[in-house]
This record gives structure tokens, sequence and C-alpha cells, in this order.
């Protein structure tokens, strides 16, 4: 097996010295002629030579790499925002690694570690857990980008999702406009600054006085499900739901079927995300839409923007839209 050209060969074929390759190769330019230009070119191309990433990385500090973390990459919604990113950084002639934290404090600390070793040119935390790793990180770098989940307090980054309070606030409001009673909420963890916002505006949206049921689950369809369980074992009343999200709303439904509960006229669910799969199996769902496919474009922008003197001014807040259909 041959093995592949390297920057010599290049030099030798184009007879240039291997400092002028480089040179051509990082972009240095001026001080090289139009004809040493063409002949490195043509050198390169005759053997098929392409500069290696990693030897680069380490000349400019960082690479064409952006590393992507996710807490869960089975979720439609999650896959969605990191497809849409993916996709805005070819453009920018930049590459994604994705990577799942799965809600796990140590494999996201690991993860952050490899994006260290491939010394990345933004790291994006798409659901970022608390930990000290990260915040030596973050104290350290003006590379993460904070997204869905705003940074703990303490730590200055750019922020990319939409205003979680106000539309929980929303969803509060449609619910007492429409009369509805028996308020639930199937919220998020608390710990999780997305979760706390959403469930705390639905709270201020129903108002002080109101009771609401208050359940902590994970984002999950078999987290809703046993919580949904739970929750119609009573089935003297006509619960209103707030969902944290559409999988959990998923699992409330399917819990609702089982015991032969009409939504909406015994049950009302409403949801979070508007995941592509509704328009094909849930079109019945009530949901507040975030944009998934706008995140891209507007993480690309912050990765190739110059660095602002006040991350804060780098937050990007996107628009969420009140997606009323027949389950609430």
């Amino acid at each position: 097996m041959s093995k592949p050209p390297t920057i010599r060969d290049v030099a030798r074929l184009s007879g240039v010295s291997t400092a002028t390759v480089s040179r051509y190769f990082t972009g240095k330019t001026d001080a090289i002629s139009p004809e040493t230009i063409e002949n490195v070119r043509n050198a390169a191309k005759v053997l098929g030579y392409t500069p290696s990433e990693i030897g680069r990385s380490l000349r400019l500090a960082r690479s064409r790499v952006v590393v992507m973390l996710v807490p869960d990459a089975t979720n439609p919604f999650t896959a969605d925002v990191a497809a849409s990113v993916e996709q805005a950084l070819k453009e920018y002639g930049l590459s994604m690694v994705l990577a799942n934290a799965s809600e796990n404090a140590e494999q996201q600390d690991r993860l952050l570690a490899d994006a260290q070793g491939l010394r990345a040119r933004a790291i994006v935390l798409q659901g970022a857990i608390d930990t000290p790793r990260l915040r030596d990180m973050a104290s350290r770098q003006d590379n993460l980008i904070f997204v869905n989940r705003r940074p703990a307090p303490g730590i200055v980054a750019p922020y990319v999702g939409i205003d979680n309070f106000a539309a929980g606030f929303a969803v509060g409001k449609y619910f007492v406009d429409r009369g509805y009673e028996n308020y639930v909420a199937i919220h998020g963890p608390r710990h999780y600054s997305g979760s706390t916002e959403r469930l705390d505006g639905f709270l201020a949206g129903l108002g002080e006085m109101r009771p609401v049921l208050q359940f902590e689950s994970p984002y999950t369809m078999e987290a809703g499900y046993r919580q949904g369980q739970l929750l119609l074992a009573d089935r003297s009343r006509r619960y209103a739901v707030f969902c944290g999200n559409d999988m959990i709303a998923y699992g409330v439904y399917r819990a609702a079927l089982e015991k032969d509960i009409r939504v909406p006229e015994d049950l009302v669910i409403f949801g979070f995300d508007d995941n592509r799969l509704n328009e094909w199996l849930a079109p019945w769902l009530s949901t507040v839409k975030v944009p998934a496919f706008e995140f891209g474009p507007a993480i690309a922008k912050l990765i190739n923007a110059p660095i602002a003197t006040n991350d804060q001014d780098r937050n990007v807040i996107l628009p969420f839209t009140m997606m009323t259909r027949t389950s609430a």
C-alpha cells in the first residue's frame, strides 16, 4: 500500500520549499508569486494531497471542527437542532462532531475533554449540565455556546434558544382563557434552567391563587407514560396537563388510551417543542413550537463572528409559536 503524499512531495514536484507550500495552505500567500501559487496548487492536485487537519489545528490553536454535545440523541427535536447546525456550518467550511452526553455529568465531562483534544473551533452544548470541569473551561475559553439551557449562574457565554418563561406563561394564560381547571404540570428536572423557566412561566400565566399538581419527570416518553398512569388513576376529574416536552406528552397520551380516557373530552394535553413527528404521528397535539431549524444559522453565525466584549450581547432569542390543535 502506497503512503499518502506529504508536504515534502508537493514541494519537490512544484520546485519550491516546504515553507512556501505551508504558507500556501495556511492562506499566507501575500509574498508568493501567482506562478508559484499555481505550481503548488497543480502539484497538490496531481498528488491528491490535502493538508493534515491535526497539524493545521496545532498551528492555528483551533481546528475546523465544531463539537456539539446533546442530552438525548434519540429525541427528534434534539436531532433536528443538531442537523440544522451541521448544515449551517458547511457554508463556513466547518465540520461537526456530534456526541451524546445522555444527561450524564461524567459523560459530558469526558466529551468536553475530547473536544479540547480535538482543538474544537467551538463547543456547542445543547442541554448543558453544570459541572466543575465545564465551569473551568468556560473561565479559560471563549468558544462555548449554550443551547436551550442557559449557562448556570457565574458562567458567561452566549446562549441560543427561546424565552422559556414567556412560552410557559403563554400556555398558562391559554389554559385560563379556555376555562380549564384541575391544572397539572409534568415538567422536566428543576435543576435545568429551561425546565424551571417553563414551569415558572406556566404558574405565572395561571395566576398565583390557582392550585397546580406538579410532577418532575425526565424528558422521555417512558417517563411521561409512568406519570400519566399515576395521574389518571383518579378519573373523577378532567385534568389540564402541561407537559415539559412532546415526548412526555406522548407518554401521557398512551396512558390515557389504555384507560379509555378521551382527549380532549376527558383530558387536556399541551406539549412543548412541536418536533417533526407531530405532523405525521400526532397532528392532534397542541404544543409550543420551537423553531429547531433556525438554531443552525444562529449558532454558525456566532461561531464565525468576531468575539464580542460582552457575551451577553451575543445571546440569540428565537421566536416561539403557540400551536393549538385538538388536544387542548
